[in-house]
Parts: structure tokens; C-alpha cells; sequence
């Protein structure tokens, strides 16, 4: 039976595809792959009708008003925060890896370019648009607190404030902008002139408030803390009220004349209004309407309000929409979000087709026939390697055993179990190497399932056998010896440092029939000015030296390397795929899809690309346009999108 909802989706596509946002962006209903970090709407249109989500995922999905989503990954981070122009034109995105990395990016949302990005040295605590759009202030934990970046030119607007803010968790301009309201954890709402500079005025309120929001045209603060929701008079620093809340989620915006909160129960959710009156004083929260329909577990933990309209986002990655009018029945309520599509785990050739491993089997399949051939079941791996007609499969960073698994008749055998996490494994003729927990590399013969130790270590990160006696070893040049990639004699077990500049080393390809001798790889802070470059390396085991010839003047710790002689493909960079001819030294991008880049794989006529939300990419390897972005359904079949 045909599906009629994808049908509508691949119309809707059809029917979009010349405008420049549709030739990258992935239209759908699929829910976010983890917990959504934030909801952002525009508040200065409340007729608009559209909201943005993002997630841990990194994706950015605009939810229009027919239910569909624009789904763009932005980056392979966490998305913390965001926030839109008043225009709806652009987007602002804060994005951390919980440690060093604290960027801040404004993308074009029309044409999904990156305009600019400016990095942080601290965590930012909160982001926002001036209501005419003429900044985007970020708030962080420097000393400086308070950064106001020009959101046409790019550029720092430097001293628009005669004082340093210290940590901020809110930020909000008044319509005109000639004035700024914020708030600091340390417990003040302070009011400054944007014309000069100066502080207007400064109280104290409650400290520590999680969720600082304005609501009804700024006359009220509110903000979370110790069980309890606190209800401020804006202009005077007074408190009104303190209301008892459960971990409650705020829902507010300076258009709204009420305050909102939710509050989750078991697979149902309930919806709060604080009203306030003409004496501007605050009513006891009142209970006007109860959701039922989240799965078991799920709580809203993110939520935001356009007009009568709120949009919710969960800890499952599900989006849902709802108004805020008083309802006493318990209504039953359907998700945005539908997953209807697999996630794609690995991918492997085979001739003239590729191998498709998902969380539940393995499939065969091709661009040019599109069949899609269940060869078997997978018992819970994420990773597999093609063996004499048979698959390997295994758990990237997991103990877990690996297994040789039949197609013939679907039986598994244990080849071994690793003794620590399972950081890499290759196959060498017909025996495994493994990188196990930064420290060991092994041999395991498949047929015999003997184990040998080739070399032991500190921070290794990659490992090849390139012949019966000489294993390359990628690592960090931090431990001893102190060198980013070296050789190992498996006999002698003599240890040489070989000549490559840099602080780490990984993602080493070598094929042992190719015409060169060379192995390829990735190494981090090869040029001591730019510390954090990230470069591809070439090898030479016959005149034992390195070239490098492809840069990114960023770190990237998770790219991959792949040879299909004479092309190596990388994803330094994160975004695109990346052509290296080695004979031609022709270089080129191919153009990306809705999602990140994580692995390829090809064979004479096909690049075929795994992307980080599990879908999958074709292009023809000599042209950079992407002829299709294929997803996998829940019941086994190729949705296309070309």
C-alpha cells in the first residue's frame, strides 16, 4: 500500500525546489534525534506562524504553519541556544562542545550560508536579536559579560556600554532600542541607555533565576528558582508574587500579556496561565488546559509563544504546536514530529552495490536499480565490514563482541571480544586489527580467532598493518615517543618516530593496491601558527617522509579519510565532502545535503555519502551536484528526494 503522507511530502518538495532554501534544506516531519535545546519564534510578528527548533543534534528545523520542517544541520555540536531577526531573514546559533568551543554563528536562512561567526573564550549564557534587528547581543561569562555584534556588517560594535556587565542571562531591547534591559545571576536587573552608554538603573531581585523572561510589554520579570516561580514589577524591582512550580517551563514573550508555564506528568503535560490585571498586580496561576500523547518518558523541556500559539519541544526530539485557549477536558495531542524514516549506521561497497547497515538489519541496494535486498538481521551493531561474501559487524566505542555473520544462513559466530572500548577495526587480509582503549593494538586471525598484541601505548588514536611486519601507528605527540605518527616493527618491536609535525594524528587509509606507497591520514596543529589547523598528510614508506596538502584552519577532531585510487575524500571542515585527486591534484567540493557529512563510500560509477542523520547521499564522483538524498523508511523501502 502506497503511503499517501510521503506522497505529499515528495509533491511538497517537487513544488519548492526552485527556491534556494529547498535546494539544501530536507523537508519532512522527522523529529529531531535527541533532546531539542531550544525554540525560537519571532516575536515581533505574532502573524507569522513559524518557529524554530534546534537540538543536541545540531540541526536548525523551521516549522512552518502547514507542519512541515526545513531540517538543516548546522553543526555536528550541540545547539544551545537561538535566536531570530525580526525580519525571519537570518538566525543566530550558539553552539559548544561543553568545553572549549563556544561559537557563535548568524546564517542565512533563505539561502543557508554562514555569514559570519565570531568564537567565545567562555560558555555565552544568553543570545537575542535588538527588536529592529540591528544587533545580536550575546551575553557571556567573560569579564566583559556583554557582546553587541553588528548583525548586517559582522563586525563588534564595540563600547555600547561605558561598563562591564559582568555574566548575563538576559538581554532585551526596547522597541526603539535606545534602551537595554538585563539580567545577571548575581541578582540584578539593571537598565542602560543604548544612545550613551550609561546606566539608567539597577535593583536587586532574586538571584540565580533560571528561564529570566519579560512579559506584557516589559512591565513584569519572571524567572525559576528553589521550587518557585518569582513575578517582578520590571520598572521598580519589586517583587509581586512567588507561585510554588514544580520544574516548571516557562512560556512568555514581551507580546504576550500573560505569563505561561508548563508543567510535565506521567505521558501528559499541563499548561498554566498567571494572569495580571489593570493594577498591574499578578493572579494565582490558573490550570486551562491538559495534553495527553507523550511517550513514556518524554517531558517538554523547551517552549516559546507567537500570539495564541505555543510550540513545545521534548528530551525524545518531538516538536508539538498548541494554542493557549481554556479548555476543562484533557485533549489528546499529536506531535509535529513523525519519525518515519530509519537511521542508515554504516555503509560499505560491494562491486556495484553498497551495504546498508540500520539498527535492525542489513540491506543491499544501488542508485541504479534502487532495490533494496535485506541480506540480514543486525543484532544491535553500528558498524560492519564486507568479508569474503559475509559481514563483520561491530560497536565503535563499545566492548561489545565482534561477530562474523553469515548471509547464507543468517548464523553469527564471535570472533572476539575486545578487552577494552573498541575505538577502530580494520580489516588486513584476513585478519582484524583493532584499536582498543587509546592504548593497545591487536591482531585477530578470523579463522583461528588467535590474538596478538602488535603494540602497546599511550594515546593512540589509529592503527595500520601495511605489511606482515611494519604497523603505522596514528597518536598523540604529547605521549612518548613524542611524535604523531610512528612505526612499529611487529617482530622487533622497535619503535620509530617518523617525520610529521603536529600535536594528533588519525584517520589513516592506505590500499595495498594502489600504485604509491603512501599512507594517508589527518593530523591536528601541523603549522605552529595556527595551532588549531587541521591537515591531511601523505606518508611515503619508501622515502620515510610526509607531505601535507589539504588544510582547514579549524580543529576538527572527528573527519575521515577514504581512497578510491587516485581520489582520496575528506571532511575536514565539517561541512562538505572534499575531492583530492592524487595524480591531477585536483581539488573540489561536492555540495552538501540537509545533514553533515560522516562517511563515503564507492565504487566505479557512484559516490554514495553517509550523513549524521542517517540518510544517505549520490553523487556521480566526477560532478559536485548532489543527484539524490535518499532516506530509508521503518518499513524497509528508499524515499528519494532528487
Amino acid at each position: 500500500m502506497i503511503n499517501s503522507k510521503k506522497i505529499i511530502l515528495k509533491l511538497l518538495f517537487m513544488i519548492s525546489a526552485s527556491s534556494a532554501i529547498f535546494s539544501q534544506a530536507h523537508l519532512s516531519t522527522q523529529s529531531h534525534l535527541s533532546r531539542v535545546t531550544d525554540i525560537s519564534v519571532i516575536e515581533q510578528d505574532e502573524t507569522d506562524g513559524t518557529a524554530i527548533s534546534s537540538g543536541r543534534d545540531g540541526f536548525v528545523i523551521k516549522w512552518n504553519e502547514d507542519g512541515l520542517g526545513e531540517h538543516f544541520q548546522i553543526t555536528d555540536l550541540e545547539i544551545k541556544m537561538t535566536a531570530r531577526s525580526p525580519d525571519g531573514e537570518e538566525i543566530a546559533v550558539y553552539e559548544t562542545d561543553g568545553a572549549s568551543i563556544n561559537r557563535v554563528s548568524v546564517w542565512n536562512w533563505r539561502t543557508l550560508t554562514r555569514r559570519y561567526a565570531f568564537r567565545f573564550n567562555a560558555p555565552v549564557t544568553s543570545l537575542a536579536y535588538s527588536e529592529k534587528g540591528t544587533y545580536v547581543i550575546c551575553g557571556s561569562a567573560q569579564v566583559n559579560g556583554t557582546v553587541f555584534i553588528n548583525a548586517k556588517a559582522g563586525t563588534m560594535a564595540n563600547n555600547k556600554l561605558k561598563v562591564t556587565t559582568g555574566a548575563v542571562s538576559l538581554a532585551k531591547t526596547s522597541a526603539s532600542e535606545n534602551s537595554l534591559a538585563m539580567y545577571s545571576p548575581s541578582g540584578t536587573l539593571t537598565y542602560y541607555n543604548l544612545k550613551n552608554g550609561s546606566e539608567k538603573a539597577k535593583f536587586r531581585v532574586e538571584p540565580n533565576l533560571s528561564q529570566p523572561c519579560l512579559f506584557n510589554n516589559m512591565v513584569f520579570f519572571a524567572g525559576c528558582a528553589n521550587g518557585n516561580i518569582y513575578v517582578t514589577q520590571a520598572a521598580t524591582g519589586k517583587l509581586i508574587s512567588t507561585f510554588p512550580a514544580e520544574k516548571p517551563v516557562l512560556v512568555a514573550s514581551t507580546k504576550s500579556q500573560d505569563l505561561y508555564y508548563i508543567v510535565n506528568t506521567n505521558r501528559q503535560f499541563r499548561l498554566y496561565k498567571i494572569q495580571n490585571d489593570r493594577n498591574r498586580q499578578v493572579i494565582a496561576p490558573q490550570l486551562i488546559r491538559t495534553f495527553a500523547g507523550l511517550k513514556s518518558g518524554e517531558k517538554i523541556e523547551e517552549a516559546a509563544i507567537q500570539g495564541n500559539t505555543i510550540y513545545a519541544g521534548t528530551n525524545l526530539g518531538n516538536v508539538y504546536k498548541f494554542d493557549n485557549a481554556a479548555q476543562e477536558r484533557v485533549d489528546s495531542l499529536l506531535a509535529l514530529t513523525d519519525n518515519i524514516y530509519d537511521k542508515i549506521y554504516d555503509i560499505a561497497g560491494n562491486g556495484e552495490n553498497f551495504y546498508f547497515l540500520t539498527p535492525n538489519a542489513i540491506f543491499l541496494s544501488s542508485y541504479d536499480n534502487g532495490i533494496v535486498d535485506k541480506k540480514g538481521i543486525n543484532p544491535g551493531y553500528t558498524n560492519l565490514i564486507p568479508y569474503n561474501g559475509n559481514i563483520i559487524l561491530w560497536s565503535r566505542g563499545s566492548r561489545k563482541s565482534v561477530q562474523l555473520l553469515s548471509l547464507a544462513n543468517g548464523s553469527k559466530t564471535t570472533i572476539f571480544s575486545p578487552r577494552n572500548t573498541l575505538q577502530t577495526l580494520r580489516l588486513f587480509g584476513d585478519s582484524l586489527i583493532s584499536v582498543e582503549g587509546n592504548s593497545t593494538v591487536r591482531k585477530i586471525d578470523i579463522a583461528s580467532k588467535k590474538e596478538s598484541e602488535l603494540y602497546k601505548g599511550a594515546g593512540i588514536q589509529d592503527a595500520v598493518l601495511y605489511n606482515e611486519s611494519d604497523l603505522y601507528v596514528a597518536k598523540s605527540s604529547a605521549t612518548a615517543p613524542a611524535s604523531p605518527l610512528i612505526k612499529v616493527n611487529i617482530q622487533t618491536q622497535e619503535t620509530v618516530p617518523l617525520s610529521l609535525k603536529g600535536e594528533i594524528a588519525y584517520a589513516l587509509y592506505f590500499d595495498k593496491n594502489a600504485s604509491d606507497h603512501e599512507i594517508y591520514g589527518i593530523v591536528i596543529g601541523n603549522n605552529p601558527s595556527k595551532k588549531s589547523a587541521t591537515t591531511v598528510f601523505a606518508y611515503d614508506v619508501n622515502r620515510k617522509s610526509s607531505r601535507t596538502f589539504l588544510s582547514n584552519n579549524d580543529e576538527d577532531s572527528n573527519a575521515f579519510t577514504y581512497l578510491y585510487w587516485p581520489v582520496l575524500y575528506t571532511n575536514i571542515g565539517k561541512t562538505q565532502v572534499r575531492s583530492y585527486n592524487l595524480t591531477s591534484n585536483r581539488d573540489f567540493m561536492y555540495k552538501r545535503s540537509a545533514s553533515l557529512p560522516l562517511k563515503v563510500a564507492r565504487n566505479q560509477s557512484r559516490l554514495v555519502v553517509l550523513n549524521r542523520n542517517g540518510s544517505i547521499s549520490w553523487y556521480n564522483p566526477d560532478m559536485n551536484k548532489i543527484l539524490a538524498d535518499w532516506y530509508l523508511t521503518t518499513d524497509g523501502q528508499w524515499f528519494s528526494f532528487d
